[in-house]
């Protein structure tokens, strides 16, 4: 007798369930004030609003899909559930970093029908290629989320890991050569650190 058919509607439903462990993530970065360190959930949600806010502010908004951008948004941390965050300026963290997420991409997309894992899995390599408009904003945005998230913070990340405003720029060149928007915006991010001392 074959096998029955996987339930889609379960398949579904455990894959939501799973990825609700998406919010225990933590990031090294700290919440405005410093009470406790954001997590992945957070950082998305937070992207996904920058993302909304700034599209209107490009020099051509015509020339993203602000709704494809927005998919990609919500699906590229969804690896680190398995592969955990990876601090962007710990460089003996960075090495082996695609390997694991790989992995964590071929078991978290997996859960899902072949289709709807198959569309997911294609919209997290898209914005890991940055080959498109929509991955290129949404990668400008990640970076910027992130600088920012370290600026309202007071730096205190930053001071912690000994991230000077030089090693910054590994995460501020990149939006800041896509658009102006992005490039004004960092300029008054940066003006903040200064003022408030961000670097130590």
């Amino acid at each position: 007798m074959p096998a029955a058919a996987p339930d889609r509607l379960q398949q579904v439903l455990e894959f939501l369930e799973f990825a609700d462990r998406f919010k225990f993530v933590e990031r090294r970065g700290y919440l405005t004030g410093g009470a406790r360190r954001e997590n992945d959930a957070e950082h998305c949600w937070h992207m996904a609003l920058v993302a909304m806010v700034l599209h209107g502010e490009l020099d051509d908004p015509a020339s993203v899909d602000l709704g494809r951008a927005l998919q990609m948004i919500l699906v590229h941390d969804l690896v680190e559930i398995e592969a955990g965050d990876t601090y962007a300026y710990d460089d003996a963290a960075l090495d082996g970093q695609a390997e694991r997420e790989q992995r964590a991409a071929d078991h978290i997309f997996g859960l899902l029908p072949p289709d709807i894992g198959g569309r997911l899995r294609a919209l997290w390599e898209e914005f890991e290629a940055r080959e498109t408009a929509e991955a290129r904003f949404a990668k400008a945005c990640d970076n910027l989320q992130g600088f920012m998230q370290n600026v309202i913070s007071g730096g205190r990340a930053w001071r912690e890991n000994g991230v000077g405003r030089e090693d910054t720029r590994r995460r501020t060149d990149f939006p800041r050569s896509l658009d102006p928007a992005f490039d004004r915006i960092i300029d008054r991010l940066y003006a903040r650190t200064d003022r408030e001392g961000s670097f130590g």
